[in-house]
């Protein structure tokens, strides 16, 4: 048995608890901060004296018409921390450099035809060091950077089911190599995981523990968030709501089966109806398909009738299997698409975990926007240091035996 080992790691718990707790639930005092976690009013002063000289709480005292002092509010100094979110595919990289309240403090976007690793990679470096310099921002300040692709990752290595934008990544060790060249610690996710962890520090997602998200883009996909934390299996790869069947012997998929959702609601999808051919799993203009939605083409508003049709269906599984709070629909799409699919599929949404209340209560629309992506990549890192890792207890109990 390890009790100095034991000792630590409930320490360092026990202040992830408290920060977790004012970042969600912020403005509070210390009392309320001590009835919140179930600590001790010693401890919770004790945690946030050790918070002190990061400079991450800051203090104010609370206006109350009453008699005597008021207390002190604790809140999130956004400026104690920063992270980066990068992301790639196969149009462009963006970074930006998020701080510890959410906002972007910079970025820079550059457009990329051939994103090869030996190409992204002194990209990607340069970039971070150009937000550095034009933020005067201290390295010591930065928690890490987030890194998200348009493919799947297993076992912290990209991977894909079948064709990809960016084949030459697959299981390049991406974190490893640019863990070299930053100096910084790197997290890896697919990009439906990171804007769900998003969505769960700076969106819809905030007012729940357990929601299941939606990943719209030119394909989809889903993160799974449980008890506050991302669900990603044994694999790293839960949440693959694109590769459900949703019509059984229907169009061929990539993944080697036949009538996946994928093929019939995402963007990819309402590319080949916009253009009345079968679908490529080449590059797709976007811009000239945003703009076929925003002129009512009468072919996309038959995709987002037959789409909206095949994402209930799979809303309707996800809340049997999962009894989530929320289904939140967001990703790279404008807020137009999102609105069309959720009036469409609101009306008749029941299912075996049918709550009282209406249907909107339940499908929501991700606030993060048009940043889903790189947003969730840069929340990769702030989620790491601020949230709780309840596996720390496992390991202590196990050590304990």
């Amino acid at each position: 048995m390890l009790f100095g080992t034991n000792l630590d790691r409930a320490q360092r718990f026990n202040r992830r608890v408290v920060l977790e707790t004012i970042r969600v639930n912020g403005p509070l005092s210390r009392a309320e901060v001590a009835r919140l976690t179930g600590l001790s009013a010693q401890t919770v002063t004790n945690i946030i004296d050790q918070f002190k000289p990061a400079g991450l709480l800051i203090e104010k005292p609370r206006r109350t018409g009453g008699r005597g002092q008021p207390p002190i509010d604790l809140v999130i100094n956004p400026s104690a921390a920063f992270s980066f979110g990068i992301s790639f595919d196969d149009r462009s990289l963006v970074v930006v450099l998020l701080d510890l309240g959410g906002e972007i403090r910079a970025e820079v976007e550059l457009p990329v035809s051939h994103p090869t690793p030996g190409i992204i990679l002194p990209l990607m470096e340069a970039a971070v060091n150009q937000l550095i310099s034009k933020t005067r921002i201290s390295r010591e300040l930065i928690w890490g950077a987030g890194v998200v692709m348009p493919v799947l990752v297993s076992q912290g290595n990209p991977t894909a089911l079948g064709p990809s934008s960016v084949p030459d990544w697959q299981n390049f060790p991406v974190a490893e190599k640019l863990r070299e060249r930053l100096d910084l610690p790197v997290f890896l996710d697919n990009d439906a995981t990171a804007a769900a962890i998003g969505e769960l520090l700076f969106g819809a997602g905030r007012q729940f523990s357990d929601f299941f998200y939606i990943y719209l883009g030119v394909g989809v996909g889903g993160g799974i968030i449980i008890s506050s934390r991302p669900y990603r299996g044994a694999f790293g790869m839960s949440g693959e709501i694109g590769h459900m069947i949703s019509m059984p012997g229907g169009r061929p998929c990539p993944c080697g089966n036949r009538g996946c959702l994928e093929r019939y609601v995402s963007l990819s999808a309402a590319d080949a109806a916009f253009r009345e051919e079968p679908e490529t799993f080449g590059a797709i203009n976007l811009d000239e398909l945003y703009e076929g939605f925003e002129a009512q083409d009468p072919r996309l508003v038959e995709w987002l009738d037959e789409a909206a049709e095949h994402l209930r269906n799979a809303i309707v599984s996800v809340e049997n299997l999962f009894d989530p709070q929320a289904v939140i629909l967001g990703g790279p799409v404008p807020d137009t698409i999102l609105d069309a699919l959720i009036a469409r599929i609101e009306p008749s949404l029941i299912s075996v975990s049918h709550r009282q209340g209406n249907a909107s209560s339940r499908l929501l629309k991700a606030e993060t926007g048009l940043d889903s992506r790189v947003l969730g990549a840069a929340s990769l890192a702030i989620f790491d240091s601020m949230t709780p890792d309840f596996s720390v207890l496992k390991k202590e109990a196990v050590e304990a035996e």
